[in-house]
């Protein structure tokens, strides 16, 4: 019984962790720290954050992006914008709350035309 736990737990693990790596169409991956700008905490080993503020950080994006966040798979709309990524450093902060799933999209324009990065994460409910 314990071996199928262990099992069945690493199978939940590499799920999850899989979830969180960036499908990326270009070379464009988004790393993920818990908490604001100057946060520093990396995910948990499940590859989650507590709800709250989530900063997500990547490198050679055009200088223009449009970032659209929507809660998943519900949909809901949290985050739909043009940043600016000076020299190709994109690095923005989210407030995901609630607890759950969200996709985050990257692209060239609002059209989704040329998508650059999408990536589901998910955050925890606090304890």
């Amino acid at each position: 019984m314990k071996q199928i736990l262990q099992a069945a737990t690493l199978i939940l693990s590499t799920l999850a962790l899989g979830a969180m790596v960036a499908t990326a169409y270009d070379t464009n991956t988004l790393s993920v720290t818990c908490g604001d700008i100057n946060a520093t905490t990396s995910t948990y080993e499940n590859g989650h954050c507590t709800e709250g503020m989530v900063t997500f950080r990547g490198q050679s994006f055009p200088e223009n992006v449009y970032v659209k966040i929507t809660s998943y798979p519900a949909g809901k709309l949290i985050d739909d914008g043009e940043y600016v990524a000076p020299a190709g450093a994109l690095t923005f902060t989210q407030t995901l709350v609630p607890a759950g799933g969200y996709n985050i999209k990257i692209s060239k324009s609002s059209d989704e035309t040329e998508v650059y990065t999408n990536m589901t994460f998910y955050t925890d409910a606090l304890n």
